[in-house]
């Protein structure tokens, strides 16, 4: 598709148009047609054969192809829709019928999302970067927003001297950090502590920014977060400018406001490091579209989240953001609705304007900021390209943060600016709005689903009214056809099951965050999310106790199985069913408690892994060997060489290399381990870095090459498993994470009962040096 492709283009959107209304209005109608229960079950299975081979021919789907595989799938799921509705909702006594009913509603929402999903990803536009004019006096000029709360010098630091190497004319570039940690307010905090901490590190910044010639602004008051911190410095109001650079493009008025001038905005948070190509990758778009007002990048991330350290998944699966970035922006971009994700993204000024700047009703500001400049007409691109390198939350807690603030911010969305009544919103833009809102009610359907086997097993409530022939008939294809559509859909940046996990260890924190906003939508404050963490030891999260309380309902459950067996023959039907359920309710528990256990990270630059090669050899001597690079971090690299190693721990060497620009470098390393891999021998080193020179070529040769990224990225791609290996890998990660999460609890139980017998040894004047002699 090329690079200016819309989905505008009538080439693509009259046909699309007419082969989605006339499939799903034949889908709807066959779905209707009643059945006997053996034909049914003819039906279904027979489909769902249909449907598992259709989904092997992959690779030759065009887009009627496509249309007709998601429409099969969405008639199945119909079918049960039509049998759920109209046959096992019925009123059998008041307890009953409430539970009954917040099943039925749970399975509803969950249909709807997942009939959303295919709506959105029906089919996904790949752009390519548009290219700049050979004239750079017609390239637009670029402020660099680098917002900053509470982050490490360190994080901020690093982010800055990226942006100072962008290759981007320097005339047309000028960087800022906007500090919102050293604002004067909280510089003249009467807690002469927090006044003089707010004082110490708006000097600090102040003074890192003049070594990297960028701007450094605060502003007098901290209000509406993050949103206002953006807007002080977009629209000039009451900000306390630094100038420490020979740029003359912000201009400070007589009462002290700035007021920057970009024609773009790239908008970064302080722990995304941009590659040098961030600007020519994604500037171009907005030459070729007036009416352009972002262009949105991906979320690339370094180290994993906590969900995927603890279980140890992340060398085997996609990341978790992937599925977002990966596959539902492209689907978005394609309905000319993806939006604006908060950093790594360019914004035109003259739309920002138009509408007073960044939005702040709710705390996920950028969504918000999208919806309004949809409903104004303009449009916007998304670049699969990834062109920053962040951070994940280090912590589960932390990770629970950040994802309640999402879930939070896109509820208020969803209640202050409903998208379907939205006013210039197309149809197709208020459903895929609608769909990135309604998405974020999960955790209360997750809830639900949860403890429906309790509810029957324990308590005898009568929540769903079905025999066995018609699960069979009806609810097994249903299931199924979801899970072979998701995979088809998702399957190389989700594998299968994973996303019940990770809607799972959510869904406990997400319920009571969501009833809160429910409650009150204007409530909820921004809570930055803290980046950076080294943790020193294992430990367990103190967000723990839901899941062992939900693990002994499930254990309890499984003991009222026993005993309704027994007492009621007539329901073995229903406590087959429930059982079961129980059982994989039980395998996500156990998922849970594996994350739950937070894993020892000490490294404050994340090491990831590289390909390339790069020359070793004596600092003093002309002859380089050449190695195979095999990871990087902003301390250090590690090389592959043949064996044996020709070098010693501490030895000091000089390093070549080029990135896929072009660009030369050339480092001083010390060799910190050496050990054998797999017939060759890795040397561990870490950068002698003697001055700003050497600090920004290491900078940019770590962080500055989006080839290198987007290779990774890739690597973990195509790697689509089957359903039965997707349950069999998460079976044997439930085992694994239990176990450790046993040992956990047994070490931390053990130092308790070593400490408590010392005290008590105390107590009696019997300490051990004094007892032994």
């Amino acid at each position: 598709m090329d690079a200016a492709a819309t989905i505008q283009d009538s080439r693509i959107a009259p046909a699309t148009y007419a082969t989605l209304i006339l499939t799903a209005s034949l889908t709807a109608f066959a779905s209707g047609l009643h059945l006997t229960l053996e034909h049914q079950q003819m039906l279904g299975w027979m489909l769902v054969a249909a449907l598992y081979i259709m989904s092997l021919m992959e690779n030759r789907m065009g887009l009627a192809f496509r249309v007709f595989f998601l429409a099969l799938g969405a008639f199945i799921s119909l079918r049960y829709v039509v049998f759920r509705t109209t046959e096992t909702v019925f009123f059998t006594g008041p307890v009953d019928f409430v539970f009954m009913m917040l099943l039925f509603l749970s399975e509803l929402y969950g249909i709807t999302v997942h009939f959303l999903g295919m709506f959105v990803n029906v089919y996904r536009l790949n752009r390519t970067p548009a290219p700049l004019p050979d004239d750079t006096a017609l390239w637009p000029t670029v402020d660099i927003f680098i917002p900053t709360y509470n982050e490490p010098d360190d994080v901020v630091f690093l982010t800055a001297t990226a942006c100072s190497i962008i290759d981007y004319p320097k005339d047309k570039l000028t960087v800022y950090v906007i500090d919102d940690g050293g604002t004067l307010a909280k510089q003249n905090n009467p807690d002469p502590e927090l006044a003089w901490e707010a004082r110490d590190r708006s000097l600090r910044l102040k003074s890192m920014c003049q070594d990297l010639g960028i701007r450094y602004l605060t502003r007098n008051y901290n209000r509406k977060a993050k949103a206002g911190n953006i807007n002080s410095a977009f629209m000039g109001q009451s900000f306390e400018d630094v100038v420490v650079d020979d740029a003359d493009r912000a201009v400070t008025g007589p009462d002290g406001t700035v007021s920057t001038s970009g024609e773009l905005v790239l908008i970064l948070d302080c722990d995304h490091v941009p590659t040098r190509d961030i600007l020519k990758n994604t500037v171009g778009f907005f030459l070729k579209d007036p009416k352009l007002f972002l262009v949105q990048t991906p979320h690339y991330f370094l180290n994993p989240t906590p969900v995927e350290k603890n279980l140890h998944t992340a060398q085997d699966s996609p990341g978790e953001n992937e599925m977002f970035y990966g596959a539902v922006q492209l689907g978005l971009d394609f309905w000319n609705s993806s939006f604006f994700c908060g950093s790594a993204a360019v914004l035109r000024r003259e739309c920002l304007v138009s509408q007073g700047g960044i939005e702040g009703e709710t705390i996920t500001e950028d969504a918000e900021t999208a919806l309004g400049l949809h409903a104004k007409g303009y449009n916007s691109v998304y670049l699969n390209k990834p062109m920053i390198s962040g951070l994940s939350p280090e912590t589960f807690a932390d990770f629970i943060l950040q994802r309640s603030r999402w879930a939070q911010g896109m509820t208020q969305i969803f209640l202050l600016k409903n998208p379907l009544l939205q006013k210039g919103l197309s149809l197709k833009q208020k459903l895929c709005y609608f769909n990135s809102c309604f998405f974020w009610f999960f955790g209360v359907a997750r809830f639900i689903f949860f403890i429906s086997p309790f509810l029957y097993l324990c308590l005898g409530i009568r929540l769903y009214n079905a025999s066995m022939s018609q699960i069979v008939a009806y609810a097994l294809p249903h299931l199924l056809a979801s899970y072979i559509i998701s995979n088809n859909l998702f399957g190389q940046v989700r594998h299968p099951f994973f996303s019940e996990l990770f809607e799972t260890i959510q869904s406990f924190y997400l319920l009571p965050a969501i009833i809160a906003v429910a409650l009150n939508p204007r409530k909820p404050s921004f809570k930055v999310t803290p980046k950076g963490v080294a943790l020193e030891r294992d430990f367990l999260s103190h967000l723990s106790a839901p899941f062992y309380f939900m693990l002994i309902i499930c254990f309890f459950s499984f003991l009222f199985a026993v005993y309704r067996w027994t007492a009621y023959p007539m329901e073995r039907d229903a406590i087959i069913v429930t059982g079961l359920w129980n059982v994989f309710n039980l395998m996500m528990l156990m998922l849970c408690l594996g994350v739950v256990w937070e894993k020892r990270q000490i490294r404050r630059f994340h090491r990831f892994k590289a390909q390339g090669l790069v020359m070793l050899g004596d600092p003093d001597s002309l002859d380089f060997m050449p190695t195979a690079l095999f990871d990087l971090s902003l301390l250090g690299m590690g090389v592959l060489i043949p064996s044996p190693a020709p070098y010693a721990i501490g030895q000091k060497i000089a390093a070549q290399a080029k990135d896929s620009y072009g660009n030369s470098y050339t480092f001083r390393l010390r060799v910190e381990r050496i050990f054998p891999h797999g017939g060759m021998h890795y040397i561990g080193t870490q950068f002698i870095i003697p001055d700003d020179k050497a600090m920004a070529d290491v900078v940019g040769f770590v962080h500055g090459d989006s080839a290198r990224f987007q290779s990774f990225a890739r690597s973990l791609f195509n790697k689509r498993i089957g359903l039965v290996t997707g349950l069999y890998y998460l079976v044997a990660k439930s085992m694994t994470g239990t176990v450790h999460n046993i040992q956990g609890i047994w070490s931390v139980m053990r130092d308790m009962g070593e400490a408590l017998f010392l005290r008590l040894l105390r107590r009696a004047h019997l300490a051990p040096a004094r007892r032994y002699r």
